[in-house]
């Protein structure tokens, strides 16, 4: 599990077994500058965690990484625009908090 730090705004995600996923979470903690599209936040992490299966559509919650810019995505209704790699996602319906927070210009990812 990991922790997704917005402020004040904690949210609980679960990170997926497989290899990006795996990479992901080795560069833990990582702040990460966010900018907001829509119903999506992304923001790069500064690696490149290669690519395994890139989607086309990721569910509210979806937490993923785009080869194309080394970014991180969190989506809560936003479709990406381009497939990414779905790497896990926010528990508890916790995600819907996003359309209504403050969100900071920094993001802080790091392990529960």
């Amino acid at each position: 599990m990991v922790i997704i730090e917005l402020g004040e705004l904690k949210l609980r995600a679960e990170i997926f077994d497989g290899p990006v996923s795996k990479r992901f979470l080795e560069k833990l903690p990582c702040e990460i500058k966010i900018t907001r599209w829509g119903e999506e936040l992304y923001g790069p992490i500064q690696a490149d965690l290669g690519e395994h299966n890139p989607v086309p559509d990721i569910p509210p919650g979806g937490i993923a990484y785009s080869r194309k810019g080394g970014y991180v995505c969190i989506f809560f209704g936003q479709t990406p625009a381009w497939p990414v790699d779905h790497i896990g996602n926010i528990l508890d319906g916790e995600w819907k908090l996003l359309s209504r927070a403050a969100i900071p210009e920094t993001i802080l990812i790091k392990k529960a």
